[in-house]
C-alpha cells in the first residue's frame, strides 16, 4: 500500500480514541507486517521484574550473539491507564518497537505495568522503577546493558514515563538512568482541563492533587534530552497538550527539544506503525539516540 493511500484510510477513520477506531486501526496495519518480520531477533518472552502478575517484560536481542554495547529501547504501551499490553499473542503490537530496535542497532524492551483503578498513581512511576531497576541489575543475564537506556511511551505510557522523569521523588536516592525521553502523544498536565474517566481511574477523583500529580513542570526542569511527538489526526486534546510541553520547554530552555508532527498518523497508529515504509517517526528515534548516546 502506497503511503497516500494509508493516509487516506487513517485520516478516514477518524481523530477519536474508542475501540472502533483502534479495532480499525490495528485491522489495517496489521496485514502490513509480515511473519519473517521478526527475522534475525532474540526475543525472551515475559520476564519478571516485579511481584505483580504485570510485572513483566520482554527482551529483543540479535539472534545468535549478544551485544551489550547496544543503546536499549524501553517502550512502554498505552491504554488509557486501565488496559493494554506489551504484547498480543497473534498480534504484530508491540512487538513491533523491540524488532525495530535490533534492526537499527539497538537493543530493546517491551514491558507492561499494573492498571487503574486497581492500581493508581504513582504505580506507574513505580513500575517503570522497577523495571529500569532490573535491568540494571540482572541486564547483562539478558544480554543487555542499561548504560545507554532510552524510555519511550505512548499515549497513557507516555504520561507514566513522563512521570517517571518528573517525580523522582518516588524512588529517590536512585538516579532515573536514562540517556533520553521519547514521548509519543502523552498526557502531561492535567490542571485546566476536566479528566475524564480513564484519568481519574488512575489519579483519583481528588482534583487538588492534580497538579501535583502532572508531568509538566518537572519534565521541564529536569533538562533531559526529549522527544515529543504529535500525530495528525490526534484528538485535539492531545494536541494541546504536546504544544503546552513544547512552549514550557521553549520558555525555560530557549529552544525546542527533538520533535515530530506525524503526518498520516492517528493516535494509535504512531506505534503501531512505528518503522514502516513513510513513517517519519522511527527515523528521527533513531536520529535522537544516536545523539545522545
Amino acid at each position: 500500500m502506497k503511503f497516500s493511500d494509508y493516509h487516506e484510510k487513517i485520516r478516514d477513520i477518524g481523530r477519536e480514541v474508542n475501540p472502533d477506531t483502534l479495532a480499525a486501526t490495528r485491522a489495517l496495519i496489521s496485514p502490513m507486517y509480515a511473519a519473517e518480520d521478526g527475522a534475525g531477533v532474540h526475543v525472551e518472552r515475559d520476564v519478571a521484574y516485579g511481584p505483580d502478575a504485570r510485572h513483566r517484560l520482554d527482551v529483543f536481542t540479535p539472534a545468535g550473539s549478544f551485544d551489550p554495547a547496544r543503546p536499549l529501547l524501553v517502550f512502554v504501551h498505552g491504554g488509557g491507564f486501565v488496559a493494554g499490553d506489551k504484547h498480543t499473542e497473534g498480534s504484530p503490537f508491540y512487538s513491533n518497537t523491540g524488532y525495530w530496535a535490533v534492526r537499527n542497532g539497538f537493543n530493546g524492551i517491551a514491558m507492561t505495568y499494573r492498571l487503574a483503578p486497581a492500581c493508581q498513581w504513582p504505580s506507574g512511576i513505580e513500575d517503570i522503577h522497577k523495571a529500569v531497576s532490573y535491568l540494571q541489575e540482572n541486564g547483562a543475564s539478558h544480554g543487555i546493558s542499561t548504560q545507554r537506556l532510552f524510555l519511550m511511551g505512548q499515549s497513557a505510557g507516555a504520561a507514566h514515563a513522563a512521570h517517571y522523569v518528573s517525580h523522582a521523588e518516588i524512588y529517590k536516592p536512585h538516579p532515573h538512568g536514562l540517556r533520553g525521553l521519547i514521548c509519543l502523544s502523552g498526557l502531561y498536565n492535567f490542571v485546566g482541563y476536566k479528566p475524564g474517566p480513564l484519568e481519574k481511574a488512575y489519579l483519583g477523583e481528588d482534583s487538588s492533587v492534580y497538579e501535583s500529580r502532572s508531568s509538566l513542570h518537572g519534565l521541564v526542569a529536569s533538562g533531559i534530552p526529549l522527544m515529543i511527538t504529535l500525530a495528525e489526526f490526534d484528538p485535539p486534546f492531545f494536541q494541546q497538550q504536546g504544544l503546552e510541553l513544547l512552549g514550557a520547554w521553549h520558555a525555560k530552555h530557549g529552544q525546542l527539544p527533538r520533535f515530530v508532527y506525524a503526518i498520516g498518523q492517528n493516535h494509535l497508529s504512531v506505534a503501531l506503525y512505528f518503522g514502516m515504509a513513510g513513517d517519519l517517526v522511527a527515523p528521527q528515534v533513531k536520529a535522537f539516540i544516536e545523539a545522545n548516546s
